[in-house]
């Protein structure tokens, strides 16, 4: 997961500004995380933001990075027009990435000490 590794850092800054108090500042990193990654590089999102749940130093980081995969992952993209074409981000995201996250969640729960991060997961 290397390629995994050198995304985190960047979506690690995105995540600190989702955080922020500041609404304006917050919007627009809600809407770079929906255009620039969900959108355009939906694997290497989920895939990074697994990557953080397990082995970011921050237990935070890993509380809200499990949020954020959790409810990225099942939210729906439009494939299409009509209705009948919606999916989730997890289904248009090939195997190879569900079984590295399904990986990184699990070694996440058994490594996991923080209770916060751990509940979060």
């Amino acid at each position: 997961m290397s390629n995994y590794e050198q995304t985190a850092a960047l979506l690690k800054g995105l995540m600190g500004k989702l955080m922020s108090s500041d609404n304006a500042e917050r919007s627009q990193a809600e809407q770079a995380l929906n255009s620039e990654w969900r959108d355009v590089q939906p694997q290497t999102l989920l895939g990074s933001l697994a990557f953080l749940v397990r082995r970011d130093g921050e237990a935070q980081a890993r509380a809200f990075a499990a949020v954020l995969l959790r409810r990225i992952a099942f939210q729906d993209v439009k494939a299409g027009d009509s209705k009948e074409d919606d999916r989730s981000v997890w289904s248009v995201v090939p195997a190879a990435v569900h079984q590295a996250v399904k990986s990184e969640l699990l070694g996440a729960l058994k490594d996991e000490t923080d209770r916060g991060a751990r509940h979060k997961l």
